[in-house]
């Protein structure tokens, strides 16, 4: 699997960029299961009221 591609910010939340369908993926067919990230960047501001994919599920 690709790896998913995430922004972190200050407080260590991590906001993915591309791979949101990948992500969904695992958390519904196999939740608790880790997958390959890659920071490619990070934000000034917190990002921590987001919605989470758990959230979304």
């Amino acid at each position: 699997m690709p790896p998913i591609l995430v922004y972190e910010d200050p407080d260590g939340v991590l906001e993915i960029s591309d791979g949101v369908t990948r992500a969904t993926r695992i958390a519904k067919l196999a939740p608790g299961q880790t997958v390959p990230i890659v920071v490619i960047g990070q934000y000034r501001r917190s990002r921590a009221g987001s919605p989470c994919v758990r959230d979304r599920l």
